[in-house]
C-alpha cells in the first residue's frame, strides 16, 4: 500500500549523515513515537496521510476524503502510531500496521495477493509457514513534506517568521533522517502489543537500500516489480530483523527497541511478547 514513498527524500539526505551518531539522543530530543490509541489520535493519523497521499504526492483522489482524512477498508484491522514534534506536539510522521483480523474472510493483507507471489519460494514457504494471526502488513509509512518545509524555511514571504515555534529547527534538520527510524520503533511497539513475529512490507528501492545503511534488513527481499510504482516485496521474521540490527547497528536499535525494552515474540517458542518493566 505505498509503503515507503514518503521516506525517500530521507535516503538522499542520509548519504552525507556521520556513520555513528548518537541516533536515539538525536531523534529524542525532536521527535517522540506516541501509538494512536484514541478515535482523535487516529484521525491525526489519517490527516497526516491525507496530506502526503492526496496532497503532497496525490496517488489518492482527495475529492473522496471530504473531510481531509485519507483511511480505507482495511484500517478497522489496523494499529496506527504517529511521530510527533516535541516541542509543538506536531503530528509529523505515521505509520499503520494492518492484521489478519478475526473474519477469515476479511484476512488477506494488501499486498499478499499481487506481491507474495512475485517472491522466490523460500519467502513464500516461510509466510506459508507463520501463523496468519502473527503476521502483519507495514503500511502507509509517511512523512509529511510540510513539516520538512516548515523545518527549512526561516521566514515567509513577507518577511515574518511563520514558524517562530520550531526554535529548533537545526536539530529538526539533524533528526529528519531518523524518521524513518523512529516508524520502525512505532512498528516494533505495536507489534508487542499485538503478538505479531512476522512482518511483510513494499518498499521503494531506496528505502530499502537506506533501510539497510541503518542495519535493518529483512530476511526476504523479492524483485523490482509495478506496484504503485517501482517497488520491491519484503517479508521477515521480527526478531530475526531485530537481532540482526542488534549486531550491525547497536545503537539504531537501542532508538528501536528503546534500549531492550521493546522486543518481539519468536514464533513457535511459546515466548510471549513482551515489555520489559523499567525502573
Amino acid at each position: 500500500m505505498h509503503t515507503g514513498f514518503a521516506l525517500q527524500h530521507e535516503a538522499d539526505k542520509t548519504i552525507n549523515q556521520p556513520a555513528y551518531e548518537d541516533v536515539s539522543t538525536i531523534f529524542n530530543s525532536v521527535f517522540n513515537v506516541q501509538l494512536a490509541m484514541c478515535p482523535e489520535t487516529i484521525n491525526e493519523v489519517f490527516a497526516v496521510r491525507y496530506q502526503v497521499y492526496c496532497i503532497d504526492r496525490p496517488f489518492e483522489d482527495p475529492n473522496c476524503f471530504a473531510d481531509k482524512r485519507e483511511h480505507d477498508a482495511y484500517d478497522p484491522r489496523s494499529a496506527h502510531a504517529l511521530i510527533r514534534h516535541r516541542i509543538t506536539g506536531d503530528s509529523v510522521a505515521a505509520v499503520r500496521l494492518v492484521m489478519a483480523g478475526d473474519d477469515p474472510e476479511q484476512a488477506d493483507f494488501p499486498m499478499e495477493g499481487p506481491c507474495l507471489p512475485q517472491m522466490d519460494l523460500y519467502a513464500q514457504h516461510a509466510f506459508a509457514e507463520a501463523r496468519r494471526e502473527n503476521i502483519a502488513e507495514i503500511s502507509r509509512m509517511a512523512v509529511s513534506r510540510e513539516f520538512r518545509r516548515r523545518l527549512n524555511e526561516d521566514e515567509s514571504g513577507s518577511g515574518i517568521s511563520d514558524f517562530a515555534c520550531y526554535s529548533d529547527a537545526e536539530n529538526g534538520r539533524r533528526a529528519m533522517p531518523y524518521i524513518s527510524l523512529g516508524l520502525f520503533s512505532a512498528i516494533l511497539q505495536m507489534s508487542v502489543r499485538h503478538g505479531i513475529t512476522h512482518w511483510m512490507a513494499v518498499m521503494e528501492p531506496a528505502q530499502l537500500r537506506l533501510l539497510k545503511r541503518f542495519g535493518v534488513e529483512f530476511d526476504h527481499v523479492g524483485p523490482v516489480m509495478e506496484y504503485h510504482g517501482r517497488r520491491r516485496p519484503a517479508f521477515t521474521e521480527a526478531a530475526s530483523l531485530i537481532e540482526g540490527i542488534k549486531k550491525r547497528r547497536p545503537d539504531v536499535w537501542s532508538l528501536i527497541t528503546d534500549e531492550g525494552r521493546y522486543l518481539p515474540a519468536k514464533p513457535y517458542t511459546g515466548y510471549k511478547a513482551n515489555e520489559r518493566e523499567v525502573a
